[in-house]
């Protein structure tokens, strides 16, 4: 894809790489403890509830729920001054995480907490896939 992509870009450590990889495949790819079934993101060497190393990696559904979120209209990197204004969320899914991320193709004045959405998968370049929301039809 192309080189030209001037915004910041995720740096993947060998913890996160499974979730960048599922993103490249449009998945989004949690950890999950097969100790005590808690989901967590991000990834973590331990369990954050019952501290046990015996963690996997599972696909989402996609969906969710604006959970919060903020819209910028001042960016504070210049590279993302064109795309200003725009939205800032979390998003809530029923997996039991939440992911910080951006919702596109949605007017300002629809969005809202508890809104429905679904991911969508923005190629950024060769390696890299952003994880984005849409409102869900």
């Amino acid at each position: 894809m192309s080189t030209t992509y001037t915004k910041p870009l995720p740096q993947p450590t060998a913890l996160s790489t499974p979730f960048w990889e599922g993103a490249r495949q449009a998945q989004i790819r949690v950890q999950k403890c097969h100790a005590c079934g808690h989901t967590q993101h991000p990834p973590r060497p331990l369990c954050g509830e019952c501290w046990s190393d015996n963690l996997q990696w599972m696909s989402c559904s996609g969906k969710g729920q604006v959970f919060s979120y903020t819209v910028c209209r001042w960016p504070t990197i210049a590279s993302f001054k064109s795309d200003a204004p725009y939205v800032i969320a979390i998003v809530e899914l029923p997996e039991g995480v939440r992911l910080t991320t951006n919702i596109v193709d949605c007017p300002l004045d629809r969005i809202r907490i508890g809104l429905e959405v679904q991911a969508v998968f923005e190629k950024a370049t060769d390696d890299v896939t952003l994880i984005k929301f849409r409102p869900a039809v």
